[in-house]
């Protein structure tokens, strides 16, 4: 075994994948591809941006590590 390796169940690498995927749906909803309706307020929106970001970036370093799982 090589230092920085893991050995994960291919059932928990699947939950992980799944966790993923909903990480990526809920920056979705949080902050959609669509324009905002005139409604919303700037300091709303951009603290939903904020929080998308968040989860697209823990979706991102996620989805780093399934690939090094999954390579090794």
């Amino acid at each position: 075994m090589c230092v920085g390796e893991l050995i994960l169940p291919v059932d928990a690498f699947l939950e992980l994948r799944a966790f993923h995927d909903e990480l990526i749906s809920l920056a979705r909803t949080i902050d959609p591809a669509t324009p905002p309706t005139l409604t919303a307020r700037k300091a709303e929106q951009s603290r939903r941006r904020a929080l998308a970001k968040v989860f697209r970036l823990w979706a991102e370093q996620m989805d780093r590590s399934l690939k090094t799982i999954r390579s090794a």
